[in-house]
């Protein structure tokens, strides 16, 4: 769509008497600060929306005396005239006092105010004027396409929410493509876990206080177990004693174990059935392993199957679409044809009931003026009348030929409309069937066979029985003897019970030692987590950051802030050749906002005229298909247009 001011007249409106301008492609107003530039800006957004060019309702449109009081009963009106797409549209808002004699008083008084619509001449209510303007262009979005320093007037926020919708949609590949595997696999975890990420950020935070504050225990924990410890004494005695009686431990249970060597031939055979068992195991492993290859293959059958169909489906939508895209055109040529053929019917009808009209002057030579020999008459070349037949028998004859070939031409076009919704239909069909068998493909149940092995644990079963009915080591006098020789060592060792209690509060330091090594583990793998988390943030914000920078020719924008702590936050800053938008110089931010307002208007399609204020501040502007108004400041007293 585009928009463009052909002309604006302004009655009364804040200081300005009354003024019309006509505007051009490019008009220039140049004047004074104070004669009242920018004040022809805020007509034309109060005629649109009510509000001045700075998005102010709470403005004064009445024109001010010299001691500053609005001067009574005058209409504030501003009349505009817009082109849009070559349509031209009226508007009218008019702001009027209402004035009351009450009854018994000799003057009236000011009772209030009101406002009145007009569209293309036709009176409006308020609410309808609206809807008319809003069916031209968003509000919020014409001051963006019109006002070179709007957007950077806008928060941050409401800048970045622009920028973002500008931006389109941004899938997870583009995203992970820029981080590393590592990165990668631990934000993929994360993603697939379904979790939206800032509650999977917030439940980080939680763990990790819950492990932190676990941590910040194991100082005093050891402490309490360090104070639980006693003085050390001397056991050397002690242990002498269970040193001895250890060696006699020691002979016992070479007794045992002699006797288990006696029995090492039983063992054999115990093996022999073990090693049949691990056999028959391994056997029951291969044939799962078999069914699983067959249910394996199975589903990649039926995956492939799908795939193709998918595909075909795809290629028969494609197809359907470009016969579908191709129709209107045919459609156009067809009236096209069948209009000019009507057009030529009209003619042939008209030249032929042309009838031949005889004059005197036809009896005379068209150049001597003397009367014409009859015998004269029958030559063709003077005959009027055998002129006018020839020419009319031409004339028809030609528009026949004609007819003929638009006849042959719109014969053409039919058949191919008729085969191109032929094509359609079939493709319709075509692309059905494949959906439905999709659809069978993907609902149909997978068959597969279990593995038949229902004999073989039986068959382990029985084997593992024989091995435990086979006959047992009799050394249960030798068990006694070791038990009672045990409890002695038992009983010197609870003399030794205060080291023991010394070695468990040594072990116990060293189990919360590494406790706290755990702990500080898992909290370094939950911040891997949240690194991963900030680093995808990061990647998709510069995924962002580039695809919107790409938009634009001149300016760049910095999407977000890198904090101390190495996180990141939301940010939205407009950079020109590298420097903040704030500390660019008056020409810079003209310059920068005409750049944005060509890329939001070739992002939504619509020009709209662009109001530049200042603009004796740079010399040159960016290109751009919109309409221009230039406000300069000059040392005319009055306002010059050109």
């Amino acid at each position: 769509m585009n928009i463009k001011i052909k002309k604006l007249s302004l009655l009364n409106f804040k200081g300005i008497r009354e003024l019309s301008i006509e505007f051009d492609e490019v008009t220039n107003i140049h004047g004074e600060n104070g004669t009242g530039k920018s004040t022809i800006f805020d007509a034309f957004t109060w005629l649109l929306f009510g509000k001045d060019s700075h998005d102010s309702k709470d403005f004064n449109i009445k024109t001010l005396d010299s001691t500053g009081k609005a001067t009574p009963m005058l209409d504030h009106v501003v009349e505009g005239i817009l082109d849009v797409d070559g349509t031209e549209i009226t508007m009218k808002r008019s702001y009027q006092e209402k004035w009351q004699r009450r009854r018994g008083a000799e003057e009236s008084e000011l009772t209030g105010h009101e406002t009145l619509y007009h569209w293309n001449g036709v009176p409006q209510q308020a609410g309808e004027f609206k809807s008319k303007v809003d069916a031209l262009v968003n509000e919020g979005l014409f001051k963006l396409l019109t006002s070179a320093l709007y957007f950077n007037s806008m928060k941050w926020q409401d800048r970045r929410l622009v920028l973002i919708l500008l931006a389109g949609e941004i899938s997870n590949a583009d995203v992970l493509a820029k981080m590393n595997k590592q990165q990668v696999t631990e934000i993929t975890a994360i993603l697939n876990s379904g979790k939206p990420l800032a509650d999977f950020l917030k439940e980080l935070a939680m763990r990790k206080k819950k492990l932190s504050d676990e941590l910040k225990t194991i100082p005093s924990r050891i402490d309490e177990v360090t104070r639980a410890i006693p003085e050390p004494v001397d056991f050397e005695t002690v242990k002498a004693d269970i040193c001895k009686t250890s060696l006699a431990l020691a002979e016992i249970e070479q007794a045992i174990n002699d006797q288990v060597s006696a029995y090492k031939s039983q063992g054999e055979a115990v093996q022999a059935i073990q090693n049949e068992i691990f056999a028959l195991k391994k056997q029951q492993q291969s044939m799962e392993f078999e069914a699983k290859s067959e249910a394996q293959r199975i589903y990649n059958e039926r995956t492939f199957l799908i795939a193709g169909l998918k595909q075909k489906h795809a290629e028969c939508l494609l197809r359907s679409k470009a016969n579908q895209d191709s129709l209107p055109k045919q459609l156009q040529k067809k009236t096209e044809t069948e209009n000019a053929m009507l057009e030529l019917r009209n003619q042939w009808k008209t030249i032929n009931d042309k009838k031949y009209l005889f004059k005197e002057e036809d009896d005379f030579c068209p150049t001597c003026k003397q009367p014409l020999d009859p015998s004269a008459m029958a030559d063709n070349e003077l005959n009027p009348k055998l002129i006018f037949e020839q020419w009319k028998s031409d004339r028809l004859s030609n528009i026949s030929d004609q007819g003929k070939l638009f006849g042959s031409e719109l014969a053409q076009t039919n058949k191919i409309i008729e085969y191109t919704n032929n094509e359609i239909s079939a493709l319709s069909v075509e692309a059905t069937e494949l959906a439905a068998q999709i659809k069978t493909a993907m609902s149909a149940e997978l068959e597969l066979v279990a593995p038949q092995y229902s004999v073989i644990p039986d068959q382990i079963t029985r084997l593992e029985l024989q091995i435990l009915e086979s006959p047992k080591l009799d050394i249960e006098s030798l068990k006694k003897q070791k038990e009672e020789i045990q409890s002695e060592i038992y009983d010197l060792q609870v003399t030794l019970g205060r080291k023991e209690v010394i070695d468990r509060g040594n072990s116990r330091i060293k189990e919360l030692l590494s406790e706290e090594k755990n702990l500080s583990q898992q909290i370094s793998d939950l911040e891997k987590q949240e690194f991963a988390i900030n680093a995808y943030t990061r990647s998709r914000m510069d995924t962002v950051e580039a695809r919107i920078n790409g938009k634009f020719s001149l300016v760049r924008f910095r999407m977000f802030n890198t904090l101390i702590n190495g996180g990141i936050e939301e940010a939205c800053e407009c950079m020109v050749q590298g420097v903040p938008f704030n500390d660019v110089n008056s020409a810079g931010k003209i310059q920068a906002g005409i750049d944005i307002i060509n890329t939001l208007s070739k992002h939504y399609g619509i020009s709209a005229p662009i109001w530049i204020d200042n603009r004796e501040s740079t010399n040159n502007i960016p290109s751009t298909t919109s309409q221009v108004i230039n406000l300069i400041v000059s040392t005319d007293k009055t306002l010059i247009i050109k």
